[in-house]
C-alpha cells in the first residue's frame, strides 16, 4: 500500500472516532443536564442548601431534603386518593376541602406525613373555652394627701354652695374625676359614708385602700367592681379580699399604666398607708375562640397562623387577635371554629413555605 493510501486511511479512522467521541460527550452532557440533583438546607437557617446530606454549620441541625411539589401530586397519604391530590376536575366538584388544587392561585403547601414527622408538626383545634385572665398589679395601701384636700374642699364647697357660684363647684367636681374618682364615688365620698380622712391616716370600719398600677393592654379586662385580692410581704400568710371601686381616667404617660383603687376588707386594720404588695384580678372569659398562643407568627407586619386545609396540606392565613390569656389566645378574625392550626414546629413550616412559594407566602 502506498504511503498516500495510508495516511489517508488513517485520517478516515481519525475522523470517525472524533465524532464518535464528540456524540459520547453531548450524550453524556445532556444526561447529567437531565438528571435531578438532591438539595438539602437547613430548618432553622433556609437559605443554607447543601447538595448531599449533612449537619448545618451554623446551628448543627440535620439538613432536611427540599422536596420537589410535583413528587406529591402522586404521592397518597392518611387515606387521600390520588385523584384527590392531584386536584382532577372530577373530584374537585365533590371535595369537601377548604381549597382545591385546581385553584391556580391556592398556596397550599404539601407535606407528607413523614415530612411533618420529621420537623415535628403538631396540630389543635380551634375551639371556644371558657378562660380566666390573671391581672397581677403592683399595689400599695393608699397614701393620698392630693385626692384628700380636693375631697375636703369639694366638700366645703357643697355646704357653703348658696355663697359660690356653680362654676366653682363643677371645677371641683371636675377634679375629682380627673384624680380618678366616678360620680357614684364622689358622692360616697362626700356623702359622709367615707372620711376622706382615710388617704392619709390610713382605713377606718375594718376596710382599706389599695392603689394598683395595671398596663394598658389590660385596660379593657379590669372593670369596676371585679373582686381583687391583695397581699403584702409583711403578712405573707394573709389575704385581704374586696372590689375595684374605680379606675383612673388618665394614662401615665411615663409607664403606660392606669390606677385602680380598690376597697378590701381589713377588720383587724393591719395595712398601713403606702405598704407594698401585690394584687391579683381574675377575670373570667366564657366562650372564647381561641388557639395556642404557640400557633401565632407575628412578621411585624402581620400575625398569620397555619391552617390544616387536609392531612397533608397547611395554608397560612392572616388573623387577627384579641385579649392574651396564657396559654391561649383569642382570634377575632382569620380562623373558624373547627380548623386545626398547627401549635408546634410553627416556625419550621414557615421556612418551608418560604422557600417553596417566596414572600407570597403570606400575601392572604
Amino acid at each position: 500500500m502506498k504511503p498516500n493510501d495510508l495516511l489517508a486511511k488513517h485520517s478516515f479512522w481519525l475522523g470517525r472516532i472524533g465524532i464518535l467521541l464528540a456524540v459520547l460527550m453531548i450524550a453524556a452532557l445532556v444526561a447529567n443536564c437531565s438528571s435531578k440533583k438532591d438539595i438539602y438546607y437547613c430548618p432553622m437557617h433556609p437559605h443554607y442548601t447543601s447538595d448531599r446530606p449533612g449537619t448545618c454549620p451554623i446551628c448543627n441541625m440535620d439538613l432536611v431534603k427540599k422536596e420537589d411539589p410535583s413528587e406529591h401530586k402522586d404521592h397518597s397519604n392518611s387515606n387521600i386518593s390520588s385523584e384527590v391530590v392531584a386536584g382532577s376536575k372530577e373530584e374537585d366538584h365533590t371535595s369537601h376541602l377548604p381549597e382545591t388544587s385546581s385553584d391556580k392561585n391556592s398556596k397550599d403547601l404539601i407535606l407528607s406525613f413523614e415530612k411533618q414527622q420529621s420537623i415535628g408538626i403538631k396540630t389543635e383545634l380551634a375551639s371556644r373555652r371558657n378562660l380566666i385572665k390573671k391581672i397581677s398589679a403592683y399595689s400599695s395601701v393608699a397614701y393620698d394627701p392630693e385626692l384628700y384636700s380636693a375631697l375636703s374642699e369639694y366638700k366645703e364647697a357643697v355646704r357653703s354652695s348658696e355663697f359660690l357660684s356653680p362654676e366653682i363647684i363643677r371645677n371641683l367636681q371636675l377634679r375629682l374625676k380627673q384624680l380618678g374618682l366616678s360620680q357614684d364615688q364622689i358622692r360616697v365620698w362626700t356623702s359622709g359614708a367615707r372620711d376622706p380622712s382615710e388617704l392619709i391616716l390610713g382605713g377606718k370600719s375594718g376596710r382599706a385602700h389599695i392603689y394598683s398600677q395595671i398596663y394598658e393592654s389590660d385596660f379593657t379586662t379590669a372593670k369596676v367592681g371585679l373582686p381583687i385580692k391583695f397581699k403584702t410581704d409583711v403578712y405573707p400568710e394573709k389575704e385581704f379580699i374586696g372590689k375595684i371601686k374605680s379606675i383612673d381616667v388618665i394614662l401615665d404617660k411615663n409607664n403606660r399604666t392606669l390606677r385602680l383603687r380598690s376597697e378590701v376588707s381589713d377588720p383587724s386594720q393591719l395595712l398601713k398607708p403606702q405598704m407594698f404588695g401585690d394584687a391579683m384580678i381574675e377575670v373570667s372569659l366564657p366562650k372564647v375562640l381561641s388557639v395556642p398562643t404557640s400557633a401565632i407568627l407575628d412578621t411585624g407586619k402581620q400575625k398569620i397562623a397555619y391552617v390544616q386545609t387536609a392531612p397533608d396540606k397547611f395554608q397560612a392565613v392572616s388573623v387577627q387577635t384579641g385579649k392574651n390569656i396564657e396559654p391561649w389566645v383569642e382570634i377575632l378574625s382569620g380562623v373558624q371554629e373547627g380548623q386545626r392550626v398547627v401549635t408546634e414546629s410553627t416556625f419550621l413550616i414557615d421556612s418551608e413555605a418560604k422557600i417553596r412559594f417566596g414572600s407570597e407566602s403570606h400575601a392572604h
